[in-house]
């Protein structure tokens, strides 16, 4: 970490006599003592005028700053300084607290400083702000008014009021270049549009001073001090101008329209180039009052243009409280490569209470995919209930058959996807504002 080889300037606290480093001695007139917390007056450049005491801090508050002072680093455009910490609650909430980072020059500029000068760095468990000036109320499309609490500026951003309250400084030391115990009378507002807050800070009936704050992650915040990010704080929670990990969902729900719509468009052209072959046989495959195990029956043979998804359908139209199992082997007559499969038949009726049911069907179905071409026929296994009476065993086959059912499983996996990112969108969005005053998403009673 690098700090500048500029002079130091050294003042004493009035309180304890401890010297204390100025390294802005053409800006800087306050400061806090970070041996007993007293906050002072001084001119570091004209000491003979004295210290004067403005008021003293009870005791450091831990876990006091993560970032050294004086030291330097590359930040908003600019080459800084940091020269002083503070830590901020509410006058409202005694229980909020966060710190901040004054940044000055880190070399002496020429002329007075930039419009958007000094620059502050806040953090509130583990979330960075860089804030610099804003001049004015941003430009803003429609009426320039803040009553609905939000609106939306020229850049395309639309803000939404955050919170509003006053601060209270808890601890500072090091240098300021004004006053910071006068911002316990200001009134604040703050509004967000991630990555960016803009801050309203108001004293009185005064006309507001306008703030910018951008969002940092921890990384670039390190980097920029050239620090491990390990020693920084453990980021918790949401921050108020944390950008949504998700802000390009609806890119993601177009693509995903654009996919399903493509997926569509080539099974209705796969379907129309191949229309569906039908191959019906019937047979009369089983014995009267014998149980078991039955004959094969073998069927007719049929060509196939493959590869092919095939949709064989089994029907015994004349099967009544019986059940048939039967076992299907379609055999390729060239190599004698076989594709197997099993189903059930079972039918069964009758009256109860004067009402007619029925349970089960006569009609089975299986689909076998890509069916090389070649010629084939069927090997039917069956086994029969006892008592099942001489029936037939109709088969059809059609050829190339639209597997629906695989088509309507991956649309239903795009479908979900932008649905997941719908529902993260919302939660990181509801834990954001669930820390907000002005929360969207609280139930109204």
């Amino acid at each position: 970490m690098s700090v500048s080889a500029t002079a130091t300037i050294w003042v004493a606290c009035p309180q304890c006599a401890t010297p204390l480093p100025c390294r802005d001695p053409a800006n800087s007139r306050y400061f806090g003592c970070f041996r007993c917390r007293t906050f002072f007056r001084a001119n570091p450049v004209a000491p003979a005028s004295g210290a004067q005491r403005l008021d003293s801090f009870k005791q450091p508050l831990e876990p006091g700053p993560s970032l050294p002072l004086g030291a330097v680093a590359e930040l908003g455009g600019y080459h800084c300084r940091l020269t002083g910490y503070q830590v901020r609650g509410e006058k409202q909430d005694r229980l909020a607290e966060w710190r901040e980072y004054q940044l000055r020059p880190a070399a002496p500029l020429a002329g007075d400083d930039p419009a958007d000068f000094p620059l502050q760095l806040a953090e509130y468990q583990g979330h960075w702000l860089l804030i610099r000036r804003a001049g004015q109320f941003p430009d803003a499309r429609g009426p320039r008014s803040t009553q609905d609490g939000s609106w939306e500026d020229t850049t395309g951003c639309n803000y939404n009021l955050w919170h509003r309250y006053q601060p209270l400084v808890r601890d500072a030391v090091g240098e300021f270049d004004w006053n910071i115990l006068t911002d316990e009378d200001l009134k604040l507002e703050e509004y967000i549009s991630p990555p960016y807050q803009l801050v309203s800070e108001q004293l009185r009936d005064a006309k507001p001073t306008w703030y910018l704050a951008e969002y940092l992650e921890t990384e670039r915040v390190a980097q920029a001090f050239g620090m491990p990010t390990r020693q920084l704080p453990v980021r918790h929670g949401v921050g108020a101008a944390q950008p949504n990990p998700t802000q390009g969902w609806p890119l993601l729900v177009r693509l995903a329209g654009l996919v399903a719509t493509l997926l569509t468009a080539a099974q209705l052209v796969i379907f129309a180039l191949k229309p569906e072959i039908d191959a019906t046989q019937e047979f009369t495959v089983f014995e009267a009052d014998r149980a078991g195990y039955q004959q094969m029956i073998p069927s007719n043979s049929f060509q196939i243009s493959g590869p092919s998804a095939l949709a064989v359908t089994l029907e015994i139209p004349d099967l009544t409280n019986h059940w048939v199992e039967v076992t299907a082997s379609l055999v390729n007559e060239q190599t004698g490569r076989g594709y197997e499969f099993t189903r059930s038949i079972e039918y069964y009726e009758g009256t109860e209470g004067g009402e007619r049911w029925t349970e089960g069907s006569r009609t089975t179905e299986a689909v076998l995919s890509a069916v090389p071409s070649g010629r084939y026929h069927f090997n039917f296994y069956p086994t029969v209930d006892k008592g099942t009476v001489a029936v037939a065993l109709n088969l059809r086959i059609r050829e190339n058959t639209p597997l629906w059912s695989n088509f309507f499983l991956v649309l239903g996996g795009l479908s979900l996807l932008p649905v997941g990112v719908w529902w993260r969108r919302r939660n990181f969005e509801q834990d954001r504002w669930s820390n907000s005053d002005f929360n969207p998403y609280a139930t109204k009673e």
